[in-house]
């Protein structure tokens, strides 16, 4: 995903609850809850965030809380993040007493990976239609 370094951070506080897929072609701190995808060029998830849904970002640096699969170049999940779902990764850091449940794939191109599989989810959802 390319971003602009003109865009400023993309804040979301910690009193949000946004329902529905987010992109924005910048970086996301995210102070509250996302129920949906994120897709940026980076995400830090604070102690307090909650993203239910994928991420898919260059880099992703978790404190708080991620339920569902993350596709990005480098993702840390930091001291007492929670972490249940798939990572899909070239670098991934485990700092101690992270939560992580789940499987972590080394892949050359998880950005590519996750268009590569939305594509068949969309793909499956019109066969169902």
């Amino acid at each position: 995903m390319s971003g602009s370094s003109t865009l400023p951070p993309l804040q979301i506080p910690r009193q949000a609850i946004l329902e529905g897929n987010i992109t924005y072609p910048g970086s996301l701190v995210l102070g509250g809850t996302i129920r949906g995808d994120v897709r940026c060029t980076s995400i830090v998830v604070t102690e307090r965030g909650v993203v239910e849904g994928s991420i898919c970002a260059n880099t992703a640096t978790i404190m708080g809380e991620a339920h569902g699969s993350i596709y990005a170049e480098q993702v840390t999940l930091k001291t007492a993040c929670s972490v249940a779902g798939e990572i899909f990764h070239k670098n991934l850091s485990l700092e101690n007493g992270c939560y992580f449940e789940g499987k972590s794939r080394r892949v050359a191109n998880p950005i590519g990976l996750a268009d590569w599989e939305r594509q068949e989810q969309d793909t499956v959802i019109g066969l169902l239609r």
